[in-house]
């Protein structure tokens, strides 16, 4: 089969290498194997390839944490009737058979439908993005209507899922972003307001939008000096939400900060929750796209030849919204 594979660490413009006959992938216990119509590809993948994640899997390895495809094999202890359905979800990466190839394998258990209405393309930068602002906002950070709510890095994958559910919720939402380019983006995904980090102070900026009382909840995926100073723009009583570190490290913060503001440090990532938990986000968000609320067209399509074009565009900033990469078309 086909598939993109990372044979050394390292810069992924220079490791990636497309294998016309790489080792094909079978189903192993309460696994599927899936025929991949497009795959989600994000920062975890460059970080991956520089051997930089925590859940960077032993080389060589194909790329992509999340895809979205046909069901065409079942492993030991999966019920058949799953093959022929069309399913989106996590990738089995970490056991070096991720989505940016012909055929992927997906856990069974992690594997969902995908709605009649939905293209691959738009389903396969659904789950991560998505599931990772639901868990950050709504399942660990308890937004409401009433929040301010301050999203970091809000033109990439995950920021732009945060600010559009935070919308969805009907928060106020504050985006901070870099260029003009990516403040527009912002808007036109629903910010209410959006601050160009390259040409205005974060902290000082998201005081005079909000009258001097800060943001109640920060939606952090960046770090470093920019999470910082987000944090410092944190309301009283309000919650900073750690996602990630795109910036490289994670923002310096010391726990006596937190006392007299009562600001909460909340940690949120997709992973560990049960399957109802998973499930109740998932329906929850597909209900959002179904009124029109979530708007996964905003994601920014390559060809599968076109896989180091695809990353190069993620390593390089340049995204707006999700990368995603068409297989299979559908």
């Amino acid at each position: 089969m086909r598939a993109w594979r990372v044979e050394q660490f390292g810069e992924p413009t220079q490791q990636w290498q497309l294998q016309e006959d790489a080792p094909d992938c079978e189903p192993g216990p309460n696994e599927i194997k899936v025929a991949v119509e497009a795959c989600g590809l994000g920062l975890p993948d460059v970080l991956m390839c520089r051997d930089n994640y925590p859940l960077t899997p032993p080389l060589p390895f194909t790329p992509s944490q999340e895809a979205a495809g046909e069901v065409v094999a079942v492993g030991e202890g999966v019920d058949a009737a799953m093959i022929g359905q069309r399913v989106m979800g996590t990738t089995q990466f970490q056991a070096q058979a991720g989505g940016l190839a012909d055929y992927c394998l997906m856990h069974a258990g992690a594997a969902l439908p995908i709605p009649d209405a939905m293209k691959g393309e738009e389903a396969a930068g659904f789950f991560i993005p998505y599931m990772t602002a639901w868990v950050g906002l709504v399942r660990r950070g308890h937004i409401t209507a009433d929040d301010t709510l301050l999203v970091m890095g809000a033109s990439g994958s995950s920021g732009a899922a945060a600010v559009q559910l935070g919308k969805a919720i009907g928060a106020r939402v504050i985006a901070v972003a870099g260029g003009p380019d990516k403040a527009a983006f912002c808007k036109s995904i629903g910010a209410d307001e959006v601050i160009d980090h390259r040409a205005q102070d974060i902290t000082k900026t998201a005081k005079e939008l909000t009258g001097g009382k800060g943001a109640t909840i920060v939606f952090d995926p960046v770090g470093g000096k920019p999470g910082r100073a987000a944090f410092k723009a944190t309301a009283f009583e309000g919650r900073f939400v750690v996602i990630g570190y795109a910036s490289g490290e994670w923002p310096l913060i010391s726990l006596p900060e937190t006392l007299m503001t009562n600001i909460s440090l909340v940690g949120a990532m997709p992973v560990g929750f049960s399957p109802d938990v998973m499930r109740g986000g998932v329906e929850q968000l597909i209900g959002y796209w179904q009124q029109g609320k979530l708007n996964l067209s905003s994601q920014q399509v390559f060809d599968f030849d076109d896989g180091l074009q695809a990353i190069g565009h993620i390593a390089g900033g340049k995204v707006e919204g999700k990368v995603v990469v068409r297989v299979k078309p559908r």
